[in-house]
């Protein structure tokens, strides 16, 4: 198997737990009795934890090693979602749960994507990022359509202890990852607050020397939008006449469209540059966008919601790529996390913000405000990309 592969095994078994988990805690959780007031607060404290460990779990990954951070974050993972099954008799718990689940995250986040791909990278011949990216988006996408149609069994016939899957499948994949990933070898002996603070810096320095990282921050931003007003999707799809049945079909048909997207780009040879496909997938998630805002049925919500997946099978590869191109080897672990860093915080800001509104704003509002930030996104691309010629 080679490097390519194994990258596609763990990030297929970790990409279905994550989506399990996502899909299943907002409703198990509201049907337990938990409000959305509370899922939203817990949600914030998520994105809290993950922007104040992103930085210092990404240099403690460069300087000590990315297998073993990605290694405790898969354990933290597993062990959190544990701790939702007692959130029912102690509500606080939600909170708690997201903490220890944001921790583990922090962890893996950019440690686990920049030893994979540096492990690919230095061991395939021929190595090329677009397809790479491209196969990985569509081996986590198909666990995507898994665990959405997975989802609609579990919490039928599990309810909240459908969380106990996603918990295991976590488990199981640390474990993989321990045995068949090569290690990093980095030298953990007698590290310096300074050599910390050194790491820091070249980081930035590398985010700060790259046009593109720091036109993609803002891009990135606005784009996190519709992703802070998602708990509104599954009483949206009530609304419309739908059934958590429909929720199960609409995410199902969703990653479906990004696993087709995926693998048409697989194919793809890297292009000169990634922001023309940035700029077309935002158009289409305005349009998709537009359309959910107008719904009046389930039917064209659903292409509306399609829509806009297709595009972020485009979006979201292109995003990485980018981000892991455009940072050195050496501190690559340190720029990922920092960059994480800059979207947690306001995305924890965010989710904070809407906590006191959410019970009381329309599904539709919020998809209006979602194609106004998409909007906004497509003018800071072309404003900007032009003025530096890029374009």
């Amino acid at each position: 198997m080679n490097s390519t592969n194994k990258s596609r095994l763990i990030l297929g078994l970790r990409g279905f737990a994550a989506m399990l988990f996502s899909l299943a805690a907002t409703p198990v959780l509201n049907s337990a009795g938990i409000s959305f007031k509370i899922i939203s607060i817990g949600f914030g404290f998520l994105y809290v934890v993950l922007a104040l460990f992103e930085i210092p779990t990404g240099i403690w990954a460069d300087v000590f090693g990315a297998k073993k951070s990605s290694l405790v974050g898969g354990l933290l993972q597993s062990f959190s979602i544990t701790l939702f099954l007692f959130a029912p008799k102690f509500p606080v718990l939600v909170v708690a749960a997201y903490l220890f689940y944001g921790l583990g995250t922090s962890f893996i986040s950019g440690a686990l994507s920049a030893l994979l791909y540096s492990n690919a990278k230095n061991e395939e011949k021929d190595f090329d990022s677009n397809k790479y990216f491209s196969l990985i988006e569509k081996t986590s996408v198909a666990s995507y359509v898994i665990a959405s149609v997975a989802v609609g069994v579990t919490t039928k016939y599990l309810g909240i202890y459908s969380l106990l899957v996603a918990s295991g499948v976590f488990l199981f994949s640390t474990l993989i990852f321990a045995f068949i990933i090569k290690d990093d070898k980095k030298e953990a002996h007698h590290k310096t607050f300074s050599q910390f603070k050194s790491m820091a810096e070249i980081g930035y320095m590398g985010i700060k020397s790259s046009f593109d990282l720091k036109l993609l921050i803002p891009v990135r931003l606005l784009n996190q939008i519709e992703t802070v007003l998602g708990v509104l999707w599954l009483p949206w799809i009530n609304k419309l006449g739908g059934s958590e049945l429909w929720f199960s079909v609409m995410a199902t048909g969703s990653y479906f469209a990004r696993y087709v997207v995926n693998h048409y780009f697989s194919k793809r040879d890297r292009p000169s540059s990634y922001y023309p496909r940035i700029l077309n997938s935002v158009l289409v998630m305005v349009v998709g966008a537009i359309i959910c805002a107008l719904s009046k049925s389930i039917y064209p919500a659903l292409v509306g919601v399609w829509l806009m997946a297709g595009a972020r099978g485009v979006f979201l590869p292109a995003n990485q790529a980018i981000m892991h191109e455009s940072l050195p080897e050496n501190v690559r672990s340190t720029g990922l996390s920092m960059m994480n860093f800059i979207f947690e915080t306001i995305i924890a800001i965010g989710f904070f913000s809407t906590s006191f509104f959410v019970d009381h704003i329309s599904a539709s509002s919020a998809w209006w405000i979602s194609s106004a930030a998409f909007l906004f996104s497509i003018l800071i691309i072309v404003i900007f990309r032009r003025s530096s010629n890029e374009a």
